[in-house]
C-alpha cells in the first residue's frame, strides 16, 4: 500500500512538474514527499430506543345522507290484453277403423274389420271381426272366425273395461290313409267353440303412496268334439302398494275348471297367492323377492305347492348393460282351452299340472345402441309332468303325453331387436333346449327353434316384410305301437308386400312357406305347400 501511494504521489509531481515547467522554465526545484496512508473512520452512534411509528387514526365513513321527500304520482292507464288464438285448425281427424279382403290359392278368403270409437275421454269401445278359411280338397280344410267387442268407461278415480269374445276353429284330422280309409265325416273334424267374457275394474292413484289395485272376472265356455265341454270361472285382484318408497306387488286368483263330457265330470280348483317386494340399492342394483304358492285341490285331494322367487340385477354400464340372476318356480295349469289352441289335432286328452319345482337362471341385457337391445338368458329347472305329443297309427289323432318323473330341462335364450326410425326394423330369437327325461325323448317337441323377421318401409309407400321360422329334426312316437320315428327339421319362409295407394287404401300380397316344404309339425299332418294371398286394406 505504501508503495501505491508513492508512486502516484510521484507521477502526479511530475505531472505538475512538467507543467510548470511549460509555463517557468527557469523553477527546477524538486520535492519528494513519502508518508504511510492510514484511513481513519468515524465511531458509530447506536440509537438507544426502539422505534416507535406513529398509528394512523382510521375513522369509519358516515354514509348516510338526506334526500328530499319527493312522490310521483301519475294515473295507470290499464289496456286489454287480446287473447291468445290457436285459430281454425282442428285436432287432425283420426282414423279408427280399417277392413282388409283378400282371396289366395287352395280357396282361401279372408275378411277383416276393425272400428273404434273416436275421441272421448268418458269411453272407448270398438268391435273386431275376422274370418280365414281354406279347403285345398275335402280333407284338408280349415275354418278360423273370430268376433269381439270390448268397452272402456273412463271415470273420475276409476277405469271400468269389459271384453266379450266369440271364437270358432274348425280342423279336419286329415293324416289317415285315404285307400285304406274311408271315415265318417264327423269323426275326422274337431270343431271348437269358445264364449269368453271379462270385466275388471282399477283405480286411478294420483298419489304414488296410495295403494293401486286391478279387480277383475272372467268366464269362458269351451266345447270341442261335439261331446267334451269346459267351464272355467276366474276372480282375479293385483294389488300394489310403495313401503318405504319401494313397490309391493301381490297377485291373487281364484279359478274354478270344470271339464266334462256325457260320462265323466272332472273339477279341478286353484288358489294363487303371489307377493313381490322390489328392493333398490341406488339407481344400479336392485333385488326383487317372493313367492309362488297354489292351493290345489281335485277329486284326487288338495295340494299346496310353495317356490320361492328371488330376482338380482345389477347394471355394469347404465342403461347399456345389466347383468341379472334369480330362482323362480310354479305351477303351470293345462285345460281342455290351452291344450286345443297348441295342438288342434289332438283328442287323447290327459290333465296334469306341470310343476316348475326349481329354476335357477343368469343372464344380460341391453343396449347395443339407442336403437339396438338385446338378450342372453341361461337357466335349469327341475320340472314334474312335461307335456308332450304323440298319434295313433291309423288317423294321426295327437294325444297327450306326460313326465311323470322330475325332469331336467336346460334352456338357453338369445334375442337381438332393431328398431331404426319405424324405416328398418330388425328382430331375432333363438332357442335351445335340452332335457333330461325318464321317457325316452321329447316327442314332438324341438331342441333348437329360431325365429326372424325384418321390415322395410320405403318412402312409406312400399313396406317389404319377411319372416324365418326355423326348427330341428324331432323324434315322434305312435302311442298305440309305441314305435318311434323322425320327423324333418322345419324351414318356413314367408314375405309380405304391401303398397299404400294413399293413406287410406292399400294392397297386400303375403307369400307363406316360399320353399315349398311341406313338413310335418306333428306326425302325420303335412301343412300346406307354397301359397299366396292378396288382397286390398282400406283405413277410414
Amino acid at each position: 500500500m505504501k508503495n501505491r501511494i508513492y508512486f502516484l504521489f510521484t507521477i502526479s509531481m511530475l505531472y505538475h512538474a512538467h507543467t510548470f515547467a511549460q509555463s517557468d522554465s527557469i523553477r527546477t526545484e524538486r520535492i519528494d514527499v513519502i508518508k504511510p496512508f492510514k484511513a481513519l473512520l468515524s465511531e458509530s452512534i447506536k440509537i438507544q430506543s426502539n422505534p416507535n411509528p406513529e398509528v394512523p387514526e382510521v375513522k369509519k365513513p358516515d354514509f348516510s345522507y338526506k334526500l328530499p321527500e319527493l312522490r310521483h304520482t301519475d294515473i295507470p292507464t290499464v289496456y286489454t290484453i287480446k287473447p291468445l288464438s290457436l285459430g281454425t285448425s282442428l285436432l287432425p281427424k283420426l282414423k279408427n277403423n280399417y277392413t282388409r279382403l283378400g282371396y289366395g290359392n287352395y280357396n282361401t278368403p279372408l275378411f277383416e274389420v276393425y272400428m273404434n270409437s273416436k275421441r272421448n275421454k268418458d269411453a272407448q269401445y270398438g268391435l273386431f271381426y275376422k274370418h280365414l278359411s281354406s279347403s285345398p280338397d275335402a280333407n284338408r280344410t280349415f275354418s278360423n272366425n273370430t268376433a269381439s267387442v270390448y268397452g272402456k268407461r273412463f271415470m273420475d278415480n276409476s277405469i271400468l273395461e269389459t271384453d266379450v269374445m266369440y271364437h270358432r276353429n274348425a280342423v279336419t284330422l286329415y293324416g289317415y290313409d285315404r285307400e285304406k280309409r274311408n271315415p265318417v265325416p264327423d269323426a275326422i273334424r274337431n270343431i271348437f267353440s269358445l264364449y269368453d267374457a271379462k270385466i275388471a275394474l282399477s283405480n286411478i292413484a294420483k298419489d304414488t303412496s296410495k295403494l293401486q289395485y286391478k279387480l277383475g272376472m272372467n268366464y269362458y265356455h269351451y266345447a270341442a268334439f261335439n261331446d267334451l265341454t269346459e267351464n272355467n270361472f276366474l276372480v282375479n285382484g293385483n294389488f300394489m302398494k310403495r313401503i318405504d318408497g319401494n313397490p309391493l306387488d301381490v297377485q291373487t286368483a281364484v279359478q274354478l275348471n270344470n271339464t266334462a263330457n256325457t260320462q265323466n265330470t272332472y273339477n279341478r280348483v286353484f288358489v294363487d297367492v303371489n307377493p313381490q317386494y322390489r328392493l333398490n340399492f341406488g339407481s344400479q342394483l336392485h333385488l326383487s323377492v317372493g313367492f309362488n304358492s297354489t292351493f290345489f285341490n281335485d277329486s284326487n285331494g288338495t295340494d299346496f305347492h310353495f317356490y320361492p322367487k328371488v330376482d338380482a340385477g345389477y347394471q355394469i354400464i347404465p342403461k347399456a348393460l345389466t347383468l341379472f340372476a334369480g330362482i323362480t318356480g310354479g305351477l303351470q295349469r293345462h285345460t281342455l282351452r290351452s291344450i286345443t289352441t297348441e295342438n288342434p289335432f289332438t283328442r287323447g286328452l290327459f290333465f296334469e299340472n306341470t310343476l316348475n319345482q326349481f329354476e335357477s337362471y343368469i343372464g344380460m341385457k341391453g343396449m347395443i345402441s339407442p336403437q339396438t337391445s338385446f338378450l342372453l338368458r341361461a337357466s335349469y329347472a327341475n320340472v314334474k309332468n312335461l307335456l308332450f305329443y304323440g298319434a295313433d297309427s291309423t288317423f294321426k289323432i295327437q294325444e297327450t303325453i306326460y313326465d311323470n318323473s322330475s325332469s331336467g330341462l336346460a334352456k338357453i335364450t338369445a334375442e337381438l331387436n332393431h328398431d331404426f326410425l319405424e324405416i328398418f326394423r330388425f328382430g331375432f330369437n333363438m332357442n335351445y333346449y335340452q332335457y333330461d327325461l325318464s321317457i325316452n325323448a321329447p316327442f314332438s317337441r324341438p331342441t333348437f327353434t329360431t325365429a326372424t323377421n325384418l321390415s322395410y318401409n320405403m318412402a312409406k309407400k312400399f313396406i317389404i316384410r319377411t319372416e324365418i321360422f326355423t326348427m330341428n329334426e324331432r323324434t315322434g312316437i305312435f302311442t298305440d305301437t309305441k314305435k318311434e320315428l323322425k320327423l324333418d327339421g322345419i324351414i318356413d319362409l314367408n314375405l309380405g308386400l304391401e303398397y299404400r295407394y294413399s293413406s287410406t287404401v292399400a294392397l297386400f300380397l303375403n307369400v307363406n312357406n316360399l320353399t315349398n316344404n311341406q313338413y310335418e309339425r306333428w306326425i302325420g299332418l303335412p301343412v300346406y305347400g307354397i301359397n299366396v294371398i292378396g288382397g286390398l286394406g282400406v283405413t277410414f
